[in-house]
């Protein structure tokens, strides 16, 4: 399969052209130079960003792994997320744990026995909402509490909130962080975020295709316009560090964007 160039790559996956093409070439080619986003111009996200659906079958399928291997650790999220909850939460009985854009439940299977006092809470898009209400009502599972809405959200109080790889894919992000922020949770943890240094935009909109036939469009942000929208509400930058699934390939972003791009973690704590 042919090695296109990135300004080939750009104009072939920015065309029309591409509605015609098989899906199993776009594959091969997607693989072959190694497409994981192209820029857009777009200033928001398509309303029907992200179609992403469980079934109860998936979430049996995700209980039996865990039950079965209790060192499996949940894909594409955080690996030390439970040590970091063990450290800061160890001396209190109880702590409350919002997981914003949840999907599947990994991290409340593998997280409800590597730390035994979390208050678990879900959420996700509405229908997922649905689902694993249904799955945690089935199965009797305990301290998980599914929220489904941003009203339901803004009714608890938060000693950690977890955003694995979500806030990216959330049209209304600065009103979402806004109302989160008022809840004033003491530790806010990003997951996965893509971000870039050196550019007059606070930021873009990109089309993901490395998760190809379904078809993404996500924000990456300028690193001072993030950290400032947090740190502006009474919070402080603990640490920032490259996510350990970091193995992207930026190439095929703006010429003046792809080299300051990373794939970050960004880790906030309220002031006293």
């Amino acid at each position: 399969m042919l090695k296109l160039s990135d300004k080939v790559v750009n104009s072939l996956f920015k065309s029309k052209l591409l509605n015609f093409i098989p899906k199993r070439v776009i594959k091969r080619l997607i693989k072959k130079n190694k497409i994981f986003f192209i820029q857009t111009s777009l200033k928001n996200l398509p309303s029907n960003n992200y179609p992403f659906l469980l079934s109860l079958e998936d979430l049996d399928k995700k209980k039996d792994i865990y039950s079965n291997d209790e060192t499996k650790i949940p894909t594409n999220e955080f690996p030390y997320l439970s040590l970091i909850l063990k450290l800061i939460f160890y001396e209190k009985e109880k702590f409350r744990f919002l997981d914003f854009g949840a999907q599947y439940i990994d991290n409340y299977l593998f997280l409800k026995n590597k730390n035994r006092n979390i208050e678990y809470f879900y959420h996700d898009l509405v229908e997922n909402n649905k689902i694993v209400q249904e799955f945690v009502n089935f199965n009797n599972l305990e301290n998980i509490e599914v929220l489904y809405n941003l009203e339901d959200i803004s009714k608890k109080e938060y000693d950690f909130i977890y955003f694995g790889s979500v806030i990216q894919y959330v049209n209304e992000f600065k009103k979402l962080l806004q109302e989160i922020l008022k809840k004033k949770p003491k530790y806010i943890y990003f997951s996965g975020l893509n971000i870039y240094k050196k550019n007059r935009n606070n930021f873009i909109i990109c089309k993901q295709f490395n998760v190809f036939p379904q078809m993404n469009y996500c924000y990456f942000f300028k690193f001072d316009y993030l950290v400032d929208l947090i740190c502006s509400k009474n919070y402080d930058l603990l640490y920032c560090t490259q996510n350990p699934n970091s193995k992207i390939n930026y190439s095929h972003i703006n010429s003046h964007l792809n080299e300051n791009c990373q794939y970050l973690d960004l880790f906030f704590k309220i002031k006293n």
